[in-house]
């Protein structure tokens, strides 16, 4: 292995990748300047699809994790806690044709496909996950109105929709239900 170029950010990544040929880019996912590690992952899918890209991240969310495999077509993805044999395992693995994603990677992909599949079948739109998660903070319908620019019968109408797609009736039982069903 050799490192063939390095850039504190994505903007100048992609410059050099322009002039630089390179078999694997490692790229962190969160950086300064204009692009992150998505946007150049994206871009480069599209601008030099014969590099493989391996992401690097703390974040454990799952619906980066999600964006960065589905959408950015990354060949692999470690979080930066991974020891250097894992590093150097992803590299070799990746160099001969296949996809490499850590454990903790892959948990937290499908705990997310899992949770998204949940919410799609209770049919929950944007707006009312939005009150959902004001209604876990205990805002009144006011506070609800008012941290989201609509009226109070508008949250009114919402909790309702909200009680009848979940089948609970009221606050508590409406918290203990998204809780357990880990709908947000």
């Amino acid at each position: 292995m050799q490192v063939v170029a390095e850039a504190n950010d994505a903007g100048a990544m992609l410059q050099i990748l322009k002039r630089q040929p390179v078999d694997i880019l490692l790229t962190d996912i969160t950086m300064p300047g204009h692009y992150n590690g998505y946007s150049l992952c994206m871009e480069l899918r599209s601008a030099l699809p014969s590099i493989k890209l391996l992401a690097l991240s703390m974040s454990e969310d799952g619906h980066l994790i999600e964006k960065m495999i589905d959408e950015a077509g990354v060949d692999g993805f470690i979080p930066k806690t991974a020891g250097r044999q894992e590093l150097i395992q992803a590299i070799t693995t990746i160099a001969q044709g296949y996809q490499y994603f850590a454990a903790p990677v892959i948990a937290q992909y499908e705990k997310f496909k899992r949770l998204r599949t949940r919410n799609d079948s209770y049919n929950l739109t944007l707006r009312e996950k939005e009150i959902i998660g004001c209604i876990i903070q205990h805002y009144s319908n006011k506070q609800i109105a008012e941290a989201l620019f609509i009226s109070e019968r508008t949250v009114e109408t919402h909790r309702k929709n909200i009680y009848r797609k979940t089948g609970t009736k009221g606050e508590a039982a409406l918290i203990r239900f998204i809780q357990e069903q880990q709908l947000l």
